[in-house]
């Protein structure tokens, strides 16, 4: 392990997985509509604000530079669906930085789920944070990577509110259903509807539990189209030219 370790000392993208034909034999969206894949029921979701713990460029320049840069001919196409303002970096430019590492890749998994399993999937967007004023340095954030992991364990800070504590049962209740018996639902907390694409629907966390729309989906409609033409040729193509 430690030669392992030794070996990726400065590479990029060491945590990326591997596809290396044992475990994992090949792209798993292909897997998923080849049905090789281990039919279970999911529950999975991603944070309001993934991009407050993974950087974005510091300027709106800066911004649209390295999107253009990126995604190549769908940059305007999500530079228009992601949008900043003139003189600083917005949630919805995070939020480009959130679907592309998160919010894509966790609803497709729900849809190729729900298309070619019968194990069901549920998926959750969280977005429980506090309300920062708005002449707050941190104004306009949401909830970052990682943010509702003391939710799930109850181990919340002495500081906790009364929402968060709802919250907090709320999903403790659902994470501990779903282990024993693969669906979140039971007594006590607000039914949750597995995913359909017929009525894309996400559970919220967000000062209670909640079931509302996809966030984004019609900008993460463009990301799916991005994404379905990196997986061709042409786009394939695209991404052995330095992009990722």
């Amino acid at each position: 392990a430690a030669e392992v370790v030794a070996a990726a000392a400065g590479s990029e993208g060491i945590t990326w997985p591997v596809i290396d034909g044992h475990v994992l034999p090949d792209d798993q969206y292909k897997m998923y509509e080849t049905k090789r894949f281990n039919d279970t029921p999911i529950l999975v979701g991603y944070n309001s604000d993934e991009g407050l713990s993974f950087g974005v460029p510091p300027t709106p320049d800066a911004y649209r530079q390295a999107t253009r840069q990126r995604y190549g001919p769908y940059a305007d196409r999500l530079l228009a669906a992601y949008p900043t303002d003139p003189d600083k970096i917005s949630k919805t430019a995070r939020d480009l930085t959130r679907d592309a590492a998160f919010g894509w890749a966790t609803w497709s998994w729900a849809r190729l789920q729900a298309r070619h399993g019968k194990g069901k999937a549920y998926l959750y967007y969280f977005d429980q944070h506090p309300d920062y004023p708005a002449d707050s340095p941190n104004a306009g954030r949401g909830s970052a990577h990682g943010s509702e992991i003391p939710y799930v364990f109850q181990h919340l800070p002495a500081s906790a509110t009364e929402p968060d504590r709802v919250i907090s049962e709320a999903m403790a209740v659902y994470w501990t259903n779903f282990a024993k018996k693969g669906d979140p639902n039971g007594p006590g907390v607000p039914a949750w509807p597995s995913y359909d694409d017929r009525d894309p629907r996400s559970m919220y966390f967000s000062r209670t539990a909640y079931v509302g729309p996809v966030p984004s989906l019609e900008s993460m409609k463009v990301l799916d189209e991005y994404f379905t033409w990196r997986r061709t040729a042409d786009g394939a193509k695209f991404g052995t030219s330095g992009q990722r």
